[in-house]
């Protein structure tokens, strides 16, 4: 695995990592906002690893 891979894999595990606390620490806060942060910041995370699956794929072929 390339060394750019490797750290965009890290850099988003560390990114979901932190997000699922987040939305840990607002949920357990009883915050109103929860939802919309957890819809836009799932959307926004699956992208991003959308798109780190296409791009990688592509550099190994």
């Amino acid at each position: 695995m390339p060394v750019m891979q490797d750290m965009t894999s890290r850099a988003l595990i560390a990114l979901s990592i932190a997000y699922g606390a987040t939305i840990a620490v607002l949920a357990i806060l009883g915050s109103d906002f929860v939802g919309r942060f957890a819809a836009i910041g799932g959307i926004v995370i699956g992208v991003l690893w959308a798109l780190r699956g296409v791009f990688g794929a592509r550099r190994d072929a």
